[in-house]
């Protein structure tokens, strides 16, 4: 079960990815020049006030030093790597492993 969790999530991320590079390539032709979505942006057209519940977590749970370099890094990327990257993340941990055999003489 836990793998079929993985590989889906994998799966619909990598998905989400997908569109996200359609509606920036689609946005780059119409306006003759280069635009990426930052995920952030992302984020906050599709719902704000769980960006700042975010906020509010990593610093409660981490540490504030940790939203500043890191979280507003990632939330500077472009939206389709970041969930290139998830996706890919998942379908690794959904990946069964084969088993090894070996015979000891």
């Amino acid at each position: 079960m836990f793998f079929f969790l993985c590989r889906t999530l994998g799966i619909w991320s990598l998905a989400v990815a997908t569109v996200a590079m359609v509606i920036d390539g689609m946005k780059s032709i119409a306006a003759s020049r280069w635009i990426l979505t930052s995920f952030g942006r992302f984020w906050v057209n599709l719902a704000p006030a769980t960006l700042t519940q975010a906020q509010v977590a990593v610093q409660h749970y981490l540490s504030p030093k940790a939203w500043d370099p890191f979280a507003l890094w990632v939330l500077d990327l472009p939206a389709w790597g970041v969930f290139i990257a998830i996706g890919a993340f998942f379908i690794f941990l959904g990946t069964r492993r084969r088993r090894t055999v070996v015979y000891v003489t």
